[in-house]
């Protein structure tokens, strides 16, 4: 298993403040079933405990279903939900997001880790916002991580998702009442859809807020990653870039 080093550890300090609110983490897995075990134990491990984690088998090829299944039965607050086929990302995502019920949820992705004091980092911000967002750092293999890095600066949401996918699900925390009201993740879309599902969420009114805190590793391991095909993510962008909320914004003056 991957752990964090020091130095990203140290990143995030813990507090004492007011009680947090409750949440609930999705991890959905297509053919992880070498790493799914390290994303959720680096949520079990957060100071901040999540009432339930989802852990959604996308219908993979390789033995993730089963080992899903095992975790789920090693913890009283883990979920397997097993599919019969492969539906993509958006749809293992609302598929956990279904079962879920405290007031905000986040989707970490079965190749990520959260880093230690990240559940309370993103909640100690989330009173007056819909949406959390913090730093990620990027690592390669079992390599030292990068840098921490945002793809949002913290100022005007819409100039900042006009521009490209600013956030990523899996270092940010999002309340379920905002996950529903644009009815969840769309599966139509194959890559660009956490794009996508912020655009449409900003569109929508939610409020975003970001921490200077790196709360997740973004790793890179073998195994299968969704479409890599140069014209589909072209296509894609146009796609999310036609939503009004962005449209108006991008017109030539």
């Amino acid at each position: 298993m991957y752990l964090p080093t020091d130095d990203c550890r140290t990143d995030l300090t813990l507090s004492t403040h007011a009680p947090l609110p409750a949440y609930d983490v999705v991890i959905p897995c297509y053919n992880r079933a070498h790493v799914v075990a390290d994303a959720l134990e680096s949520v079990l491990a957060q100071e901040h405990a999540p009432t339930r984690v989802v852990l959604v088998d996308d219908g993979s090829s390789d033995s993730s279903a089963a080992v899903i299944r095992r975790l789920a039965a090693m913890h009283a607050n883990v979920e397997a939900a097993v599919l019969p086929r492969n539906g993509g990302a958006s749809n293992a995502r609302n598929v956990g997001v279904s079962l879920c019920t405290a007031p905000w949820v986040a989707f970490l992705d079965s190749d990520d880790v959260w880093l230690a004091g990240a559940a309370r980092a993103l909640l100690e911000r989330s009173a007056g916002h819909d949406i959390v967002v913090g730093f990620f750092a990027r690592v390669e293999g079992n390599a030292v991580p990068d840098e921490p890095e945002c793809g949002w600066s913290g100022g005007d949401i819409r100039r900042a998702l006009a521009s490209g996918g600013v956030i990523g699900p899996s270092w940010s925390i999002v309340r379920r009442a905002t996950v529903t009201a644009v009815a969840g993740f769309d599966p139509s879309f194959h890559n660009c859809n956490d794009w996508d599902f912020y655009t449409r969420a900003a569109a929508d009114g939610a409020r975003f807020a970001r921490i200077d805190r790196c709360v997740a590793l973004y790793r890179t391991v073998a195994g299968a990653r969704l479409v890599d095909d140069e014209a589909i993510n072209a296509v894609n962008a146009r796609r999310v870039r036609a939503h009004p909320y962005l449209a108006d914004l991008l017109q030539p003056a």
